[in-house]
């Protein structure tokens, strides 16, 4: 395979967060990577790293729209556009820009009402397709096992019943996908009993994690509602004794490729957090990532800004397949899973 092939599919791997909220951006964006075709941008509403947070990407609804026409129009190849969607307090789409009023993923599990859930969910996919967004990092999958838990407490966690949990997030799914979103369901293999919180360090649930939390994804994955999953960063020995979920193949390959089945694009969370950028450098997170069996690296690059970051990831990826420590057939693999994806929603033949 020629190298610009290799390259084009390497660039498919990456979704990355950029500074942008109208044209005159994201062509200077284009303009500065233009030999990179990215997979797919995230968008924020809030720069954190400016004190105090200032906005990134989304002003008012006709504002968004109006960008993410322009990131189609000035991409080589169609884009996913990701954001983090899930109501309540990761509520990207705020009601303050314009936007309508969401419930949390929590509030949804303690009115437990199907049709609540098939109104909110149907109001979200509606809205992020109007604006341009295909893809959300939602819903969360993880079972509210510890009430205080980092996730618990910000309302993310549905309940924690797996069999309800399942039967709301089908219907949460479904709707995504008429609308042509793509809904990334979190965190493989479930954070819902953790303690800590990933964005500051790594999280071990070695003694607290139940089987019971595979259950959500062991029956979305064999209905085959489930197009994309994202891993979580977690440390859980029994499963891997030295690896975290994000960077391990017995979690990644053997357990939820190989026992659970699951064909469909694996989305790293953010590799900047510390849970994993304290203890790795990007080299050894991207090759460790691969071997794993991620298919998209998703750079928010915003939780500590760098302006090279995107040519810094394309560079060690291009770096690791001529060094051959990645082979083609990774890369093939993971560019063929991609584009399937796309394709699922009609944004490439």
């Amino acid at each position: 395979m020629k190298s610009n092939e290799i390259k084009s599919m390497i660039s498919q791997m990456i979704i990355v967060g950029i500074r942008a909220t109208n044209d005159s951006d994201v062509k200077k964006f284009f303009r500065t990577y233009n030999d990179i075709s990215v997979g797919g941008i995230i968008l924020y509403d809030q720069n954190v790293t400016t004190n105090p947070w200032s906005s990134h990407n989304i002003l008012n609804p006709e504002q968004l729209i109006k960008l993410n026409r322009s990131l189609q129009f000035h991409s080589k190849t169609p884009l996913l556009i990701g954001i983090d969607q899930e109501g309540g307090n990761v509520n990207r789409l705020n009601s303050s820009y314009g936007f309508p009023n969401f419930s949390s993923w929590g509030e949804l599990g303690r009115i437990n009402d199907l049709n609540i859930t098939t109104e909110q969910s149907l109001l979200m996919a509606e809205t992020l397709s109007k604006c341009g967004i295909n893809l959300n990092f939602a819903p969360v999958l993880d079972l509210m096992i510890n009430k205080s838990s980092f996730l618990a407490s910000e309302d993310r966690c549905f309940s924690d019943n797996p069999e309800e949990l399942t039967k709301h997030a089908k219907i949460f799914i479904e709707l995504h996908l008429k609308n042509n979103v793509i809904p990334v369901c979190k965190h493989f293999p479930g954070q819902g009993s953790a303690s800590g919180d990933s964005h500051e360090g790594l999280v071990d649930v070695t003694d607290t994690w139940q089987e019971s939390e595979l259950k959500p994804y062991k029956t979305l994955i064999k209905d085959e509602s489930i197009k994309a999953i994202m891993t979580s960063h977690l440390i859980h020995k029994k499963l891997d004794p030295s690896l975290p979920a994000t960077l391990s193949s017995k979690v990644l390959n053997d357990l939820l490729r190989i026992d659970m089945g699951f064909n469909g694009v694996i989305i790293s969370d953010d590799p900047s957090m510390s849970a994993i950028s304290k203890y790795y450098n990007l080299k050894e997170t991207l090759l460790l990532m691969i071997e794993a069996g991620v298919d998209m690296f998703c750079f928010g690059n915003n939780l500590n800004y760098d302006k090279n970051l995107l040519k810094k990831v394309f560079n060690i990826l291009v770096e690791l397949y001529e060094e051959k420590k990645i082979s083609e057939n990774q890369i093939h693999m993971a560019y063929k899973r991609i584009m399937n994806l796309k394709r699922s929603i009609g944004i490439v033949n």
